[in-house]
């Protein structure tokens, strides 16, 4: 199954099944993980998801990464881990 990414209202995004079922993402501390089924990398050295600081950036830095990533590939489709 495929899922879609929208953008949800104030800094909050929408993951939507091929169904038509959709799940809100609102917390901060999601916004690395979901960025990463669309390609985003924490950080090139690997040591980190985006939950905890590595040598090259801290968490707050790729937290909002994270949320531009996933606003800038807002409609993008992915394949569903396991979200439904």
């Amino acid at each position: 199954m495929k899922i879609a990414l929208h953008e949800g209202d104030v800094h909050t995004f929408l993951i939507v099944a091929d169904s038509g079922r959709s799940i809100l993402v609102q917390s901060d501390w999601d916004f690395p993980n979901l960025a990463m089924l669309f390609g985003w990398s924490a950080c090139p050295c690997g040591a980190t998801d985006g939950t905890s600081d590595c040598d090259h950036r801290t968490v707050r830095e790729m937290i909002a990464d994270a949320r531009e990533f996933l606003r800038a590939h807002v409609g993008d489709t992915a394949d569903d881990p396991g979200y439904f």
